[in-house]
């Protein structure tokens, strides 16, 4: 075919013959003895060069000549020693930079390709450069953070393809998928409940969908957050907000098990609601398919670790979520953090009417009436600015919280009241919370 970007007439007609061409010949099995590098190269530069002469309303669009030729190259490489020095310098990192968006992200998508292809060494040096390219991206402002998002998903994709062949087995090709797999977990932005930019919902699902396929020790070691308390001024504190939602979405769907997150129960809930919400509503999601079971523990532990944390607030929020969740009431889960505070003596109320969590429904209102004395003591203690050690347990942070609290716990005990003992209904009974201790000025 002729390729005169001179011919203005029939520019675009020609761009979709080259195009069908290549698609075409992408799939034969054998071609002729040609320089198909030198054919390819002259392709890549005709896009350019006749890109100036079709108009916006070409059903051409921009990148797809050089994406045909892209696929040609990798489906013929280890036929012609030209296609493959042409991929050779087309991953090199500092000519990889340089190459639109959509080409990049086409050849991040075909790493399985390359590294059927490449030598050994030259896979290594495939894997330092991806490396790198991202390690250069996180500060280029060549890309919009959706873009961004976009290429490192593309990336993901390419690792699961690569985890699919069964030629990956051998130990050198798995260390270096690992350590990029490793390298994009730790560029992964924690997701936002209501997250609207669809780079990053693209690049957690694409993320998800990789680890998943990853050898399980190595993922769990990947993933595993301390077991102490998260300090929120701890540096590493976004890394195991990540790490917990990861794992809730990988339990979710059956790749890791479920109680690889109920050992972080007690840490979760001794956080502020404000900076663990996200992971409350991520880990609620995935507990709402669990075994009975499964969620009356949840249901009983979460009560408990109430009534000791230094975060009331984030336990009862994570307990109307749980209500929420399990309520057959509630057609979809409620993530406002206010509402599911609020409704929760209804919720709990709904849930402890299934025959299913009768067996605990007395030690769940139990604990609860426990809470309720805490967060009363508490309260009190706050009116007359007096704190015991044992008040003091409670951060400070909470404080704006009691009024709250304390009414919904209440509340919630004054509609179970038939599940507690005659002496602890009797204490409900004559436990006045006036105004004043309600609404405290703080």
């Amino acid at each position: 075919m002729h390729l005169d970007p001179e011919m203005q007439m029939g520019a675009t007609s020609n761009v979709v013959s080259v195009i069908t061409a290549l698609r075409c010949l992408s799939y034969a099995s054998r071609l002729p003895k040609l320089d198909w590098g030198a054919i390819i190269r002259r392709c890549m530069r005709y896009e350019d060069q006749v890109a100036k002469l079709c108009t916006p309303e070409s059903s051409v669009k921009k990148g797809v000549l050089r994406q045909e030729c892209l696929l040609f190259s990798l489906s013929h490489a280890n036929q012609f020693h030209s296609l493959l020095v042409f991929l050779d310098e087309l991953f090199d990192l500092s000519r990889f930079r340089t190459l639109d968006l959509n080409l990049q992200s086409c050849l991040l998508l075909h790493l399985a390709d390359l590294i059927k292809i490449f030598s050994l060494s030259r896979v290594e040096k495939l894997f330092d450069d991806v490396t790198n390219y991202f390690s250069w991206l996180v500060s280029s402002e060549q890309y919009s953070t959706e873009e961004k998002s976009l290429l490192r998903a593309s990336c993901w994709k390419g690792l699961y393809l690569c985890l699919d062949e069964e030629f990956l087995d051998a130990q050198h090709h798995m260390s270096n998928l690992e350590n990029c797999m490793k390298m994009l977990f730790a560029l992964l932005p924690a997701v936002a409940i209501g997250e609207s930019c669809s780079g990053i919902l693209k690049e957690w699902s694409e993320a998800v969908r990789c680890l998943r396929k990853a050898n399980q020790g190595w993922l769990l070691d990947l993933l595993k957050a301390p077991e102490g308390t998260f300090m929120e001024d701890n540096g590493q504190f976004f890394e195991v907000v990540k790490k917990i939602q990861a794992k809730a979405r990988l339990v979710r769907i059956g790749s890791i098990p479920l109680n690889e997150l109920g050992r972080l129960k007690a840490c979760m809930l001794n956080t502020r609601s404000q900076v663990i919400w996200n992971v409350l509503v991520e880990v609620a999601a995935t507990l709402q398919h669990a075994e009975e079971s499964i969620k009356r523990q949840w249901l009983l532990d979460t009560l408990q670790i109430s009534c000791v944390t230094s975060y009331p607030s984030t336990a009862l929020r994570f307990l109307g979520l749980l209500c929420g969740n399990y309520c057959k009431y509630m057609p979809v889960l409620v993530v406002d953090a206010d509402t599911v505070l609020s409704d929760l003596p209804v919720t709990l109320a709904s849930v402890l009417l299934d025959c299913s969590f009768g067996g605990v429904a007395e030690a769940v209102v139990l604990s609860l009436w426990t809470l309720t004395e805490r967060l009363y003591a508490w309260a009190l203690c706050r009116s007359k600015d007096n704190y015991t050690p044992s008040q003091r347990s409670i951060d400070r942070t909470e404080d704006e919280m009691a009024a709250l609290l304390l009414k919904v716990t209440h509340h919630a005990c004054v509609l179970l009241n038939n599940h507690l003992p005659v002496d602890k209904r009797l204490k409900l009974a004559n436990m006045v919370v006036p105004d004043t201790l309600l609404f405290i000025e703080t």
